[in-house]
């Protein structure tokens, strides 16, 4: 597409253009995406290979959801499948399925909270962060998992960024992290958090939607951010 990768977008020789409206957009966008594969699909997709670099750009910077070349078919109900090897891409792999060999939807949950922390810090998924030490595990030192010290993390390239909603992305990214998948929300509910905002917010609502937006509110309010642990595809 003609803007490229999102992680292009971040990271490459002309990063660093993506202004804080635009992240928040392209985060709901690529949401969107996989809610799709795991909520409209019959049988549901998992990605598998969820990642900043296969979210494109088009020219008015809409993200779509690319390469499918690792997604698979959950055929029974969605019940978790054991593979024969891991595939994804390295540091967006979730702990559970790199343990097991067992995937889920809440596998592709994990590798976009990485994508969310991306889009806050402009940082790569490993960056000069000290050896062994990935962008998750430096974000939850850093703030000590406190969404109040996301600034801590927050892209230097950025001039204006709304604190309530870079702390609001931040606790979705942390909970889309948990180490305990059962404790991941599913896609809709992500979507819906994100959507939070008046101006971020689809224009229509299905009554279906708006009873996920007050559920998802709910969740929200009945979660804490996890402490440290020991239609757009193409």
């Amino acid at each position: 597409m003609k803007n490229g990768s999102l992680g292009e977008a971040l990271h490459g020789k002309k990063g660093g253009f993506l202004g804080w409206s635009l992240r928040y957009k392209i985060a709901i966008e690529a949401a969107k995406g996989l809610c799709y594969l795991h909520h409209d699909c019959s049988p549901l997709i998992v990605h598998r290979d969820v990642k900043s670099n296969n979210i494109l750009l088009n020219s008015s910077f809409e993200a779509h959801v690319a390469d499918f070349g690792l997604a698979k078919f959950l055929i029974d109900g969605g019940a978790s499948e054991c593979m024969s090897a891991i595939a994804g891409s390295y540091g967006y792999i979730a702990p559970e399925y790199a343990y097991t060999l067992r995937v889920d939807e809440k596998n592709d949950v994990y590798s976009f909270g990485f994508v969310l922390l991306e889009l806050i810090t402009g940082q790569r998924f490993v960056g000069d962060f000290g050896e062994g030490v990935d962008i998750v595990q430096w974000s939850k030192k850093t703030t000590n998992c406190r969404k109040e010290d996301v600034t801590r993390i927050g892209d230097p390239t950025l001039t204006i960024v709304p604190q309530d909603e870079s702390m609001h992305l931040f606790f979705v990214s942390m909970l889309c992290i948990h180490e305990n998948s059962v404790e991941r929300p599913m896609m809709r509910e992500v979507v819906q958090m994100l959507s939070e905002f008046p101006h971020h917010t689809p224009d229509h609502q299905s009554p279906s939607s708006s009873i996920i937006y007050q559920q998802s509110k709910n969740f929200k309010k009945e979660r804490s951010c996890p402490k440290l642990p020991k239609d757009l595809l193409i």
